[in-house]
Formats: C-alpha cells, structure tokens, sequence
C-alpha cells in the first residue's frame, strides 16, 4: 500500500513540475493601457465590450509575450469574433479596420497606408508582408459565425 502511495505521489510531483515548466495556450501578451484602450475603441465600432484589447497575440512569434515593436492580432472574446490586426512600431500604432476573414484585399490596401504612415523600413515591409500573407491564409475560410454578424 505504501508502494502505491508513493507512486502516486511521485506521479503527482512530475506532472505538476511539467505543467509549471510549459506555458499555458492562453497566454496573451498584455499591453499597456494606452493601447488597450486604442484596441477597445477600434473593435468595439462594431461591438461592445469584447475585452479584444486584453487578447492580442504576437503574430511573429506567438510564445513572445513582451509587447514590443512588431505586428499582432487581436480579437473579442470568443470564437465568433473576427481577428483583427495592428502594428506597433517606435510608440505609434496602426490598427487594422479591415478583418483577413471577410476583406483582405482591405488588409492589403490597409497596410500600404500603414507602411507609409509609420515610415516602415525595407526589413520590416518584407518581414511584415510574409506575417500578413500568413494572417491572410489562416483567415480565408472562416466566417466567425458570419450569419450572425451585424451588416
């Protein structure tokens, strides 16, 4: 008997270890309050009160958590609101109006604003553009329950 609770103790010990050593998927990168509020206001046009600031993703690198220069998604709570995107660079911020899922060539058109009024150097267009396709790509068949969504 005492075999087995030691085992089971042991068993319990390592997986507890393990589950502390992985981060968890619901991670989000928390940004500063001047942004969320930003994220807030350019989400809730369509919505209220998702909480979309508070669930932003690094699309560069969706373990980094450290808000940062670079370019991310954001959306409300829940798996019928659209993603979103914006870019951080040098404490100016451009959010995306168009959504991957229902306009990209909005997205696309959306970005070439972005990259003048940021003044986005040739490293970060390139490197920005293969992010977007990839946002782009991951969107393109998903409606988020668009039979629901207000028109």
């Amino acid at each position: 008997m005492r075999l087995i609770l030691f085992i089971f103790y042991l068993t319990v010990v390592i997986f507890s270890v393990n589950a502390q050593n992985k981060s968890s998927p619901f991670q989000r990168v928390v940004v500063p309050d001047s942004i969320y509020i930003k994220l807030e206001e350019a989400y809730n046009k369509n919505a209220n009160n998702v909480n979309a600031g508070r669930n932003v993703l690094n699309l560069s690198d969706k373990k980094d958590l450290i808000f940062k220069d670079g370019i991310y998604s954001f959306q409300g709570q829940g798996p019928h609101f659209p993603k979103k995107i914006f870019i951080f660079d040098k404490n100016r911020i451009f959010i995306f109006d168009n959504e991957g899922a229902y306009n990209p060539k909005g997205v696309l058109s959306e970005f070439l604003k972005c990259i003048d009024e940021l003044k986005l150097n040739k490293n970060k267009i390139v490197r920005y553009s293969k992010i977007i396709s990839d946002y782009l790509h991951n969107e393109e068949n998903l409606n988020y329950g668009s039979e629901v969504r207000e028109k």
